[in-house]
């Protein structure tokens, strides 16, 4: 379905156009190539899990290092 520029034109209402974009994109999209569908679908997926990964990886870390230094300061005070 392709949507031509003076039919843009006659249109009052903007969120018909957005619609009958969003439907286009749609259907370009499931005529794409499987492979292209899993790369388009699977690098939100993937880059929302690696920020989480790193996110919580980072907090790890610090609650570590934290706990050595508590570790640390106790065995000082208590030699």
């Amino acid at each position: 379905m392709v949507v031509d520029y003076e039919h843009c034109l006659d249109s009052i209402n903007d969120s018909t156009h957005y619609i009958l974009y969003m439907i286009e994109i749609l259907e370009i999209f499931w005529a794409a190539p499987i492979e292209l569908r899993v790369i388009i679908v699977g690098t939100p997926i993937v880059f929302i899990l690696l920020a989480y990964l790193g996110i919580s990886g980072t907090n790890e870390a610090i609650n570590f290092q934290n706990k050595i230094w508590r570790d640390k300061e106790w065995r000082k005070k208590n030699k």
